[in-house]
């Protein structure tokens, strides 16, 4: 049985592993770039990032953050988990609205992809940053502080809630966003 911390690890190389191809599908659109960047590749990422991780994942975490509140003794700890939080917030509404403008974009619609690029290097910086905040202050204190009555409660989520991409069972939606991203994974770097 996979338990909440180890999903929570596994889902974190997963969007470290996105965040570089996203990278590269973005790295396309810089000015001397010999290559086209894969736009309906990029929709489909920043989609399976409003999905699954703010859907499913920030909400899981703030799950066990909730949990973990009334055990805290360190400050530090509650001012980390408190950014955190925020950073949650701040995630879901930059990823829908780089979801929005790049849907746009694949549409037809003239947007200022200067705007979005910076946009989503500020997203991409903010996930990262997120993400090394949470190995070095929530998973050490998930693996203190949790008990297995704790993390049996939040079991149901996890096998309701399968990751959609990453996860046994590839949802269609995401076949093309996978396929490319593991040719991408093998190719040999210039």
């Amino acid at each position: 049985m996979r338990t909440a911390i180890e999903q929570i690890i596994n889902d974190h190389e997963h969007m470290a592993r996105l965040l570089d191809f996203l990278d590269f599908q973005m790295s396309g659109y810089r000015e001397g770039s010999e290559r086209r960047p894969q736009l309906d590749i990029i929709v489909d990422a920043l989609d399976y990032l409003h999905q699954y991780p703010d859907v499913f994942h920030h909400p899981l975490e703030s799950k066990l953050i909730a949990r973990l509140r009334p055990r805290l003794t360190k400050r530090e700890y509650r001012v980390k988990f408190d950014l955190i939080e925020s950073q949650h917030q701040q995630m879901i509404t930059m990823t829908a609205k780089l979801l929005s403008g790049f849907s746009a974009v694949a549409s037809g619609q003239v947007m200022p992809i200067n705007l979005l690029l910076a946009n989503y290097t500020l997203y991409s910086n903010l996930q990262r940053e997120h993400m090394a905040l949470e190995n070095q202050f929530l998973i050490p204190a998930l693996e203190d502080l949790l008990t297995p009555e704790d993390l049996l409660l939040l079991d149901n989520d996890l096998k309701q809630t399968p990751d959609p991409l990453f996860g046994a069972h590839l949802w269609q939606a995401y076949e093309r966003l996978y396929r490319n991203m593991l040719e991408w994974e093998v190719q040999p770097t210039v």
